[in-house]
């Protein structure tokens, strides 16, 4: 069930509705059967595994949080109390990590089990085939394996729930208390809105919201459709012909032009924009519509010009935590340079293969890690040199500092588009490849796809400047265009909206298109 789909469109106001008509365990009880129908509608006997695994992580963290010992007081180097620690062994850590590799086990059973057989027998068979050519193995030829292919599917979001329960278990060891209720637990697991392709959740902020949730009125009616109406119009209207249009250029195994080549990477980087992004604007503000406010995804980092704070605007929910659970853990920044270095490496190598099953995603996440540690030391460089902070401070070291993190997340990002290494290669090199005439530039201006992102970055920009600027608002309010000073009116509002109606009817493509986080 898409968000973009129609059965969505329909199922959403039947659950809002039947949610507000009810209370306490039976308005909870509807929360965790809407889920459960929301995720069983692709594949029923995968909502088995999502219960089982509620079941069981529920039951776990009862157990660390009974066998926890008392924690170890510590004194900082100034003499003031430190944060208290674990003993470093006890029942309570060994149930810990049994199951949080339970719940990265079973995330590398459906999702990296083939990845591996797979390199595992290339690699045997290429050193069998290396052995068999010299003398010594005249009279024994190492035989080749067969690839066996475990017949799996990956299941919808498990990438996603499968990291929640790793971060409950953590923080339920680390001294949280555990949730008492299995439906509240239910609920926070499978939640329909943030289910398939996050944000991924903190228990504790969630559990809240879930438990006294905002009061529904015409205020949260409208930021809800604002939020739904926006990523509707990302997902079908941008994402969608963007999509269909760039497909070509990194399926493909023939060397490109260098305009059909800035045009696919420049143009993925818009789409997986507009198409994660516009799944959290729905998603966020589907669970609006329930009272329940969940987190921001996505800090405009289009307008980023450093490569860290670029990483802090993009799927927020992941980068915090990779940062919580995986960077900080192995120490951050707190060492020295080279062990800061492995840790940004393996943070982002941990990323990149947290998003599928490839060579590439590693490759991505290492290349990632690499622009970390270049961006820091070139970060240091310039604070201990007056000279450059001068230059760095300006507007043209500003306006330099963007294009460039902006040209490498964007070439970047084509690596992690393309289906292999040999299409990223293949692509790369195109961009340089200046002898060949465009064959996408007709195809992107009769699709109309620039002039509505255009139009709507433009339509954002705009709005959010004068939003910002007290003194616009305050110009536009005699006029009626808005309501209190600070947003627009509802005139404008349904003016926009028409116009957004407008162009996703008009861009609207033959057949829901699936998200492109749901593959991860």
């Amino acid at each position: 069930m898409i968000f973009s789909s129609l059965q969505y469109l329909i199922f959403l106001p039947i659950v809002v509705f039947l949610y507000w008509r009810t209370t306490g365990g039976a308005r909870l009880a509807l929360v965790v059967l809407a889920s459960y129908i929301f995720y069983m509608s692709w594949l029923p006997v995968y909502g088995l595994l999502l219960l089982a695994l509620t079941a069981i992580n529920f039951g776990l963290a009862l157990l660390i949080d009974k066998t926890r010992p008392p924690q170890i007081a510590t004194v900082n180097s100034d003499g003031s109390p430190g944060k208290p620690k674990n003993p470093p062994y006890s029942t309570c850590k060994v149930i810990f990590f049994a199951a949080a590799l339970l719940n990265l086990g079973c995330l590398f059973y459906y999702k990296y089990a083939n990845f591996l057989i797979e390199n595992v027998v290339n690699s045997y068979n290429a050193v069998a085939l290396k052995l068999g050519s010299l003398p010594a193995f005249a009279l024994y030829q190492p035989l080749p394996w067969d690839k066996p292919i475990l017949d799996v599917i990956l299941p919808l979001g498990i990438s996603f729930f499968a990291f929640e329960f790793v971060h409950y278990l953590a923080d339920v060891y680390k001294g949280d208390k555990p949730m008492r209720s299995f439906m509240e637990f239910a609920a926070f697991a499978s939640f329909f809105p943030s289910q398939i392709a996050g944000p991924i959740k903190r228990y504790q902020d969630f559990t809240q919201k879930l438990r006294v949730p905002e009061q529904f009125s015409s205020a949260l009616f409208m930021e809800g459709s604002v939020l739904i109406m926006q990523g509707l119009f990302k997902k079908v209207a941008i994402a969608d012909p963007l999509g269909a249009l760039i497909a070509g250029p990194f399926a493909s195994a023939h060397a490109l032009s260098a305009p059909d080549a800035w045009i696919a990477a420049f143009g993925f980087y818009i789409q997986v924009y507009c198409d994660f992004s516009g799944y959290t604007d729905i998603g966020r503000g589907s669970a609006l519509w329930l009272g329940i406010r969940l987190p921001e995804n996505f800090g405009l980092p289009f307008l980023t010009r450093d490569l860290s704070l670029f990483w802090r605007k993009w799927h927020m929910s992941l980068s915090s935590w990779l940062k919580d659970y995986i960077y900080i853990p192995l120490g951050g920044g707190r060492a020295g340079a080279l062990l800061q270095w492995r840790n940004l490496f393996i943070t982002m190598i941990a990323c990149g293969l947290w998003h599928g099953a490839s060579w590439h995603y590693i490759i991505f996440g290492a290349i990632q890690g690499f622009g970390l540690v270049i961006n820091k030391e070139w970060k240091d460089l310039i604070a201990r040199s007056q000279a450059l902070t001068r230059i760095f401070e300006s507007t043209a070291g500003h306006v330099f500092a963007y294009f460039l993190t902006q040209l490498f997340v964007i070439v970047t990002y084509s690596v992690f588009r393309s289906p292999d290494i040999p299409h990223s290669l293949n692509l790369l090199s195109s961009l340089f490849n200046f002898g060949e005439a465009s064959t996408l530039t007709q195809a992107i201006e009769k699709s109309g796809v620039v002039y509505i992102a255009s139009l709507y970055f433009l339509f954002w920009f705009m709005s959010d400047r004068l939003a910002q600027s007290p003194r616009a608002m305050a110009m536009l309010r005699p006029l009626g265009l808005t309501s209190d000073g600070q947003t627009f009116a509802l005139p404008v509002k349904l003016a926009s909206w028409t116009a957004a109606c407008v162009l996703m009817f008009a861009a609207k493509p033959t057949e829901t298109v699936p998200f492109v986080y749901f593959q991860f």
